[in-house]
Parts: structure tokens; C-alpha cells; sequence
């Protein structure tokens, strides 16, 4: 009886070797879920801020690097959002070539008492509008079983030249379109 249990024994085992061996393909795959998903969750900066040619922006000491957001670009020629111009400024003959920043913006361009710039507000509630459809599609919710409100942040890159009457425009345009929160983007100064 206990040769035959030996026996039965080592057949088992021999078997059992057999069942476990290593396979390849399957490791394969582990592995290649492995790195994609250590690369999508390792990112060094999401910011992809662009300035334009002969733009002269601010210094600032500060280390914090901004989080990502709608950008909108403003030099004494015209304005930009999101890489797309929507706004020439009126440059008289004194001021192209001049370091002040001699210019103004056409009064169709405006409304609300010149308080407004109308391309900008316009760029603005399309870009909102695009976002409230991408929050409504999200699975994301908050606590009601709501889409998550849309956040309102701009980021602004002022050259240096721009007069504030004009940043104010650009803020009040930016907070009747629901943007709520204004980042100023500046170079960080090498110490």
C-alpha cells in the first residue's frame, strides 16, 4: 500500500511541474500594463504655456509653477487666446518701433462703456462652453450626483509694455464671461 501511494505521489508531482510552467506571453502583458500605466501617471509638467516672438515679460522670484489653464496673450500689437489671434490693436505712426506701448483698441471692439472687449468675451463663453459640455460627459460628479462646476481659471501673459487700463479690460471681459480666477505669467528669474 505505501508503494503505491510512492508511486501515485511522484506522478503527481511530475504533473504538477508540468502545469506550472512559466508562461511568457502572460508575463508580457503584465509588464507592458506595468509602464503604460507609470507612464501615464508620471508626468514632469502638464503646463504647456507658449509666448510669442518679442514678447518682454515680467521677472519673478517665485518658485510655484502654475497649473494648467485657458491663456490668454497680450503685446502692444494685438491679443491672443489660446494660440489664435482675436484682437489687432490700433498702432498710430509715433508708436510702431516705440518702447511705450502707444496703441488702442477700436471702439466696435468694445461695449458696457468700453469696459468690455467683445472678440475676447466671445473666445471666452466658447471656450467655457466647450468645457461645461466636456464636465457634463465626465463621469466626475460631486457629492449631489451633479457635473462638476465649471472652475473659471485664466492664465495672462502681459508684455511688459501693456498698460494696466488694458488688463483691466481683459479681467473685467474675463469675470462676465465666469472666469474667476487670474493668473499673471512672468519669467522666473535665474538667481
Amino acid at each position: 500500500m505505501s508503494l503505491y501511494r510512492s508511486i501515485k505521489g511522484r506522478r503527481m508531482r511530475r504533473r504538477i511541474s508540468n502545469a506550472f510552467d512559466l508562461q511568457l506571453t502572460s508575463m508580457m502583458d503584465i509588464l507592458v500594463i506595468i509602464v503604460v500605466f507609470l507612464l501615464k501617471s508620471y508626468a514632469v509638467s502638464t503646463n504647456a504655456f507658449t509666448t510669442v516672438p518679442g514678447i518682454k515679460l515680467p521677472y519673478s522670484g517665485s518658485p510655484d509653477i502654475p497649473p494648467d489653464s485657458l491663456q490668454v496673450i497680450i503685446t502692444p500689437e494685438g491679443m491672443t487666446f489660446e494660440n489664435n489671434r482675436i484682437l489687432d490693436f490700433i498702432q498710430t505712426a509715433a508708436s510702431v518701433g516705440s518702447t511705450d506701448g502707444t496703441y488702442s483698441i477700436k471702439t466696435t471692439d468694445l461695449d458696457e462703456g468700453g469696459r468690455r472687449i467683445v472678440p475676447l468675451y466671445d473666445a471666452l463663453m466658447k471656450a467655457r462652453g466647450k468645457a461645461e459640455l466636456l464636465r457634463t460627459k465626465s463621469q466626475a460628479r460631486d457629492a449631489q450626483g451633479k457635473p462638476l462646476p465649471f472652475e473659471g481659471f485664466l492664465a495672462i501673459q502681459a508684455d511688459k509694455r501693456v498698460h494696466y487700463d488694458t488688463i483691466r479690460r481683459i479681467m473685467y471681459t474675463a469675470a462676465t464671461a465666469g472666469y474667476k480666477v487670474f493668473r499673471f505669467l512672468a519669467m522666473k528669474r535665474e538667481t
